[in-house]
C-alpha cells in the first residue's frame, strides 16, 4: 500500500485510507474476473445492502452482465445497528434492527420469490461481520418460511453468497456459514484495519480523489 495514501490521526485513530470510485469499479471487474463469480455461484438476484452497498451492487451488476450476458435484477435491504456510536454500550448488548426489507405478500406484485434463487448479498465491507451475519440470518429464517407454505409443489433450495469489496482482516464478531464461507464468499481486496473512507461519503469529491489516487498538486 502506497503510504501516501494513508492518513495519520492524531488521536491514535485508525488510518484513514481513501478510495476513489475508479479503484473501486477495478477492485469489482478483477474479482469478478479472477473469482469466475459468475461460473461458479451462477447469481441470479443481488441484495444490496443501504447504503454501502448500493454503489457496489450496480457496478457488480453492469460487470456480471458484461461477462455473463444476464441484467440481474437488484433488491435493497435496510439494516441498522443499535447504539453503534455508543462507546458505553457492550457490543453484545446492541441490537439489530431492518430499516428496509423484502416483501414476500404475494397480493404485493413486488413480492420476492427466494425459491431457486441464487441471492448474492453486496456490501463495501466485511468490517465485524455482524450485518453480514445477521441479513443471512434473516434470509434464512425466511427462506425457511417459503419453503414450509410450499405445500403442493416441489422446492428448490436457494444458494446465499456474499460479495464485499473489502474485507478486513481483524477478529469477527460474528460468523458466516461454512457453506458460504468456502464456496460464495468472494472478496474485492483484502485490507488490514485501516479506516476506509468511499468516495460516497466524501463532501469534496476532487480532494477525495486526489487523497486516493495520491495525485500532487
Amino acid at each position: 500500500m502506497n503510504k501516501n495514501l494513508v492518513e495519520k490521526s492524531s488521536f491514535s485513530q485508525p488510518n484513514k485510507v481513501y478510495i476513489s470510485y475508479n479503484q473501486i469499479h477495478e477492485t469489482i471487474r478483477t474479482a469478478v474476473e479472477k473469482s469466475d463469480l459468475i461460473k461458479t455461484f451462477q447469481p441470479t438476484l443481488l441484495l444490496a445492502i443501504s447504503a454501502g452497498g448500493f454503489l457496489p451492487t450496480r457496478i457488480l451488476r453492469n460487470i456480471i452482465k458484461h461477462y455473463g450476458g444476464k441484467t440481474l435484477p437488484i433488491q435493497t435491504i435496510g439494516i441498522c445497528l443499535y447504539d453503534d456510536d455508543n462507546v458505553d454500550v457492550d457490543f453484545d448488548m446492541r441490537q439489530i434492527r431492518k430499516t428496509q426489507w423484502l416483501t414476500y405478500d404475494k397480493n404485493n406484485q413486488l413480492a420476492v420469490n427466494l425459491q431457486g434463487q441464487n441471492i448474492l448479498i453486496v456490501d463495501e465491507v466485511d468490517d465485524t461481520r455482524t450485518t453480514l451475519s445477521y441479513v443471512v440470518n434473516e434470509l434464512k429464517h425466511d427462506i425457511d418460511q417459503q419453503r414450509q407454505e410450499k405445500t403442493t409443489e416441489e422446492w428448490t433450495e436457494p444458494k446465499i453468497g456474499i460479495f464485499v469489496v473489502h474485507n478486513k482482516g481483524k477478529e469477527k464478531r460474528a460468523q458466516l456459514p461454512d457453506e458460504i464461507m468456502k464456496n460464495a464468499y468472494f472478496v474485492g481486496k483484502e485490507v488490514g484495519q485501516e479506516w476506509i473512507v468511499y468516495p460516497w461519503d466524501a463532501i469534496n469529491i476532487e480532494e477525495h480523489t486526489r487523497l486516493a489516487e495520491n495525485i500532487i498538486s
